[in-house]
């Protein structure tokens, strides 16, 4: 079994369990949460429309780091996990979400190089870290005006919301290693777009 098509037998999975957590939502009368659910089942499955739309295959991991992350959040508030194991677990969805943000703009970068829209690794790197830092900043002021709006606890003061962002920044971190990884693997004569252009062989520039 290649490693891209075992992916999709862990997409599968993925999929299973958030149709349990739906019921479950369902059981404990959780409607907004239900339909959380249901968004993130459908947009786990948008790498995978992408592939088939754009006859490319993303790099390995990448499908699977952006299902986690949605699974982590939406398991994480019909289970009460966020406030449970506060402040712990929702570090580790921090680091998640950094991961699948980052993962996927290294797969927006690529995509764009297949479309001929040069960028080369540095610059896709340093697209990732700033596009991940600004979105995260965003992040943590959305959750402080949510909180200012209707008197939740999304943002729990200073302390939090730096974490949060030593959180993002881990995640953000594991997610640049990867794509210097993946990076290196593109032939000589080659462009970026090569790690996800079919299996031709063919490099896009090529």
């Amino acid at each position: 079994m290649t490693p891209g098509r075992s992916e999709y037998y862990v997409l599968i999975l993925f999929e299973i369990l958030f149709l349990l957590l739906a019921v479950q939502a369902v059981i404990i009368e959780d409607t907004t949460r239900f339909y959380g659910v249901l968004a993130s089942m459908v947009l786990a499955l948008f790498p995978v429309l992408a592939e088939w739309g754009l006859s490319v295959r993303l790099t390995p991991g990448v499908k699977t780091v952006i299902a986690l992350a949605l699974l982590l959040h939406v398991a994480g508030g019909i289970n009460r996990w966020y406030w449970k194991f506060a402040p712990y677990y929702d570090k580790l969805a921090h680091v998640v979400a950094a991961m699948a943000v980052g993962m996927t703009i290294l797969s927006l970068f690529l995509v764009f190089d297949t479309w001929k829209i040069r960028v080369s690794p540095g610059r896709i790197i340093a697209g990732m870290i700033i596009i991940v830092v600004v979105l995260g900043g965003l992040w943590e002021i959305g959750e402080y005006s949510i909180d200012l709006l209707v008197r939740s606890s999304y943002n729990n003061g200073v302390m939090d919301t730096i974490i949060d962002t030593i959180a993002n920044l881990a995640g953000l971190l594991i997610a640049v290693l990867y794509a210097w990884w993946i990076l290196k693997k593109v032939p000589e004569g080659g462009t970026p777009g090569y790690l996800i252009y079919p299996e031709q062989g063919l490099s896009p520039g090529a």
